[in-house]
């Protein structure tokens, strides 16, 4: 289901098929985005299974406040959104910003040549990455 605040974005929101546990979404997270590392906030509530999950790329905090998943899936949130996540039994895992949008790109690149009939070249860069480096 889509998930809009009217003025900050769109994410969605799934049921997924099978319940995973926290720890086997984080692996898929990173894999799919090609991550070494995330940031994870487990909930208080500490659920084994996984069965909803809220996704918005950049910084979600905003819009998916509020939401009702067992884990949200974003770029960034504050301190205090994550806070605010894991306290209503919620886990949270960061991505880093840009991180969570470069995954797109695979999808986007074909969609712009096709729109522009083939008359433009577009390219993915090899060398963009995140500014924020875990050292």
């Amino acid at each position: 289901e889509k998930i809009a605040d009217g003025t900050s974005g769109v994410g969605r929101k799934v049921t997924l098929d099978q319940p995973v546990g926290v720890d086997q979404l984080v692996d898929r997270v990173k894999a799919y985005l090609g991550l070494q590392h995330v940031r994870l906030a487990r909930s208080l509530a500490g659920r084994a299974e996984v069965c909803t999950v809220a996704v918005c790329a950049g910084s979600g905090g905003k819009v998916l406040s509020g939401v009702c998943a067992d884990v949200i899936v974003t770029g960034e949130m504050s301190h205090h959104e994550v806070l605010a996540a894991v306290s209503c039994g919620t886990s949270v895992i960061l991505c880093e910003h840009s991180n969570t949008e470069r995954g797109f790109l695979h999808t986007l690149q074909p969609r712009l040549v096709s729109l522009f009939d083939s008359t433009v070249d577009v390219h993915i860069s090899k060398v963009d990455a995140d500014p924020l480096l875990v050292v």
